[in-house]
């Protein structure tokens, strides 16, 4: 029995794969984009532009490509929780669950700029 105690304290460090997984927080999301009024706001969000057209009036057409948001703490917890409850066994189902949802989703947007950059209209693609 003294034998299989540093297996017990070895498990939970060596899994908890899929915990990290879905903690991992990155991208953003729409609201937060909606929030914005600055060309210079968006790039710093992590806006990736793909298309760039200056209109004879000024205004300043670009579609970006964002990074949708991804990681939750909720869906770690669950997986904790799981991972515990089943003998650490959920991580044989659980990390290959949350290889499919980390994959990077993104979507795009098409911004219209004033001469000042300030955004003008935004709109999901």
């Amino acid at each position: 029995m003294k034998k299989l105690i540093p297996l017990f304290i070895l498990v939970p460090f060596l899994t908890s794969c899929s915990v990290i997984m879905a903690s991992n927080k990155e991208g953003t999301d729409v609201d937060s984009i909606q929030t914005i009024r600055t060309r210079t706001q968006l790039i710093a969000l992590g806006a990736d532009p793909i298309s760039h057209e200056k209109k004879e009036n000024g205004e300043i057409v670009e579609s970006y490509r964002i990074l949708k948001e991804k990681g939750s703490v909720a869906r770690a917890f669950m997986h904790g929780t799981l991972d515990v409850m089943s003998g650490f066994l959920w991580e044989l189902a659980g990390t290959p669950i949350e290889s499919t949802l980390s994959q990077k989703k993104y979507y795009s947007v098409k911004v219209t700029y004033n001469e000042a950059e300030q955004i003008q209209k935004i709109e999901l693609l």
